[in-house]
């Protein structure tokens, strides 16, 4: 497993790994992050005075993490941190970063109580790089096929595109759980935003109407096994 940058709403830290499509972020990167002298060393005090944060829930000890030193790269073990871990040792800091943090956290937890916002997912449009890390942090198999909708459908293109766009950014293949490389047959899933909203729309009033008789009510010129498909994506997001 190797450290790569991670970039994110203006969060930048440059030692991270993804572990089952999560985030996971060193003590060093958090320390450079909040801009101490000392970063790992403050981190580490941080820790020992707030043992708390050593949690399993949101703190994973890495057996052979790679970072490179020059033209060498070397694998230790180092104790990285979730998103959660990353915010608890924020919240015990004093520096004027974390103090910014803070008062933000409090603002977008107020406007999510407020139903002002939705949770965001871990990559933005565009940062397709994110994206295929997640993607490829996880097992081959459905929960990879789950975020490659997401992607797609964040960006606003077809499956085909969005395999093809992250084969291209990892120069890998991605393949079924079996190992079969994956070969999508929906070019053009994307082509009808406008009729894919409502039946989208539809089907959540009328659930379990099947794609035939969507089409003849709604009056639409798309086929009825796309609706279908439609239909399906829709599902398996739910789940």
């Amino acid at each position: 497993m190797n450290i790569t940058p991670f970039i994110y709403l203006g969060i930048a830290l440059q030692e991270s790994c993804w572990i089952d499509g999560v985030p996971f972020f060193t003590r060093r990167a958090i320390g450079e992050w909040l801009e101490y002298p000392h970063p790992k060393q403050a981190i580490e005090k941080i820790i020992r005075r707030h043992p708390y944060i050593e949690d399993s829930r949101w703190c994973s000890v890495v057996p052979n993490l790679g970072t490179t030193w020059g033209t060498q790269t070397i694998q230790k073990e180092q104790r990285v941190y979730n998103p959660i871990g990353l915010q608890l040792i924020v919240f015990e800091s004093h520096r004027p970063k974390a103090i910014q943090y803070k008062i933000a956290v409090a603002n977008l937890v107020w406007a999510l109580m407020n139903g002002e916002i939705k949770p965001s997912k871990w990559s933005q449009k565009d940062d397709l790089v994110s994206a295929a890390r997640q993607i490829l942090s996880l097992p081959q198999g459905q929960k990879r096929g789950t975020l490659v909708r997401d992607l797609a459908e964040r960006d606003g293109v077809s499956l085909q595109t969005a395999y093809r766009r992250v084969n291209k950014a990892t120069g890998q293949r991605l393949k079924t759980a079996k190992g079969r490389p994956i070969c999508r047959k929906d070019r053009g899933s994307t082509r009808y935003p406008a009729e894919k909203a409502k039946v989208l729309v539809y089907i959540k009033e009328h659930p379990g109407v099947g794609g035939k008789r969507i089409k003849k009510f709604l009056g639409l010129t798309v086929s009825d096994s796309r609706i279908t498909t439609w239909i399906r994506e829709s599902k398996l997001r739910k789940e």
